[in-house]
């Protein structure tokens, strides 16, 4: 293709987006002008258009700048700059994402290993903040509620910084040592397990949550003597509510105090990592208020780590 031919269809290109644009501006607002002068700019549309049709860039040249003279004349005060017109775009994309993120669905990325195997670290998921209720952004409370979150939902949260310290004022020294400090004074994330809703006695005892006096559903799914240096990696399948997930453990019986049942209060929720020796929960700083409650864990949009993306993993629901 030769420079001339190069340069007829990048006019032809750039003049066919202006006739259109002009187009639109014409219907839109022409019934806004003087007839005579609406009949001048659609003369050079008409122009324009043909001239787009031949060969002739000098032609076609000379009648996108007559139309452009006439629109700017004639419509000039409805035309939206490039600028304008992108910052609008922009801003309604942003003003969608606000509302999409407020009231509808937000992304988290797992940041620790407590929710291992159902979530891991490098793991991104979506978070269904309608499911609970209708929450107006500042608020505490909903504004309409849809029940509050039930045995075995995997939640996002607020981490209770007041809790936590009233919490750890009960607590020996040497038992305090499962509470991030910095949790206690920067305004944090959590992601954990429903293991009791409001009303329940909760305990644990050889790694078994009871509940009400009643032992969960579980059935041993693995045991790995080799893992990672520990005595043994126990896996096993638990039942709570309407949710069937594995859990695991490494022979440690580590209860984390949780040896004498615990009655959860009017308005929380007391939860647990299903990593149960590596997670900082409710065995660590105590219970957790509705109110704090995000929303509830959907599916894995993206997980990646240091190795890469984990193919397998996209696109699963979390139970």
């Amino acid at each position: 293709m030769t420079a001339e031919a190069k340069d007829l269809a990048r006019l032809k290109k750039e003049g066919g987006r202006f006739v259109k644009t002009s187009s639109k501006l014409l219907k839109k607002h022409g019934e806004r002008i003087n007839p005579a002068l609406r009949a001048q700019v659609e003369e050079a549309l008409r122009d324009a258009e043909a001239r787009l049709q031949g060969d002739d860039a000098e032609a076609l040249d000379k009648a996108l700048k007559e139309l452009d003279e006439r629109v700017e004349k004639h419509l000039g005060k409805h035309r939206k700059s490039t600028l304008r017109e992108y910052t609008e775009a922009i801003g309604l994309a942003v003003v969608f994402a606000l509302i999409l993120r407020t009231f509808f669905v937000e992304a988290f990325i797992i940041p620790s290993a407590s929710m291992e195997p159902t979530l891991q670290e490098g793991d991104r998921l979506f978070v269904n903040k309608l499911i609970y209720g209708i929450r107006l952004p500042f608020m505490t409370e909903h504004l309409v509620s849809f029940g509050g979150p039930g045995r075995g939902d995997v939640i996002v949260f607020v981490f209770p910084q007041d809790e936590a310290r009233a919490h750890a004022e009960t607590l020996p020294p040497h038992r305090r040592a499962c509470i991030d400090p910095q949790s206690l004074v920067e305004k944090k994330d959590y992601i954990k397990r429903v293991a009791a809703v409001e009303g329940d006695r909760v305990q644990l005892i050889s790694n078994v949550i009871h509940i009400n006096g009643k032992a969960l559903p579980t059935e041993a799914v693995k045991q790995d003597p080799q893992a990672e240096g520990y005595p043994y990696l126990n896996q096993q399948v638990e039942q709570n509510g309407d949710h069937t997930y594995t859990t695991q453990n490494y022979g440690n019986d580590a209860n984390f105090g949780l040896t004498e049942e615990v009655i959860i209060k009017p308005g929380h929720v007391f939860v647990m990592g299903d990593n149960r020796d590596n997670s900082s929960d409710g065995r660590c700083w105590g219970q957790v208020p509705i109110e704090n409650v995000k929303g509830k864990a959907m599916f894995i949009w993206l997980s990646t780590d240091g190795s890469g993306v984990h193919w397998d993993r996209i696109g699963k629901w979390i139970d």
